[in-house]
């Protein structure tokens, strides 16, 4: 039972990660992208938005093949 625990933990970390990653990379590309073009703050908050929807892609997709199992 321990081993199915320490699995559900590391799966639960692992999409936390990816969420927070995503988020992460989005807006370091978007800082990047208001830097070169002078936009305003709208490359951090497009790019934040896009790595956290590709977050969430990876949960859903994460608990669709959990629950088929």
């Amino acid at each position: 039972m321990a081993k199915q625990d320490d699995t559900n933990y590391r799966q639960l970390t692992t999409v936390g990660l990816e969420i927070a990653a995503g988020a992460g990379l989005g807006a370091a590309i978007g800082y990047w992208v208001d830097r070169r073009w002078q936009c305003g703050p709208w490359g951090v908050l497009i790019g934040t938005c896009l790595g956290i929807a590709a977050g969430m892609y990876l949960l859903i997709k994460e608990a669709l093949k959990t629950n088929k199992d």
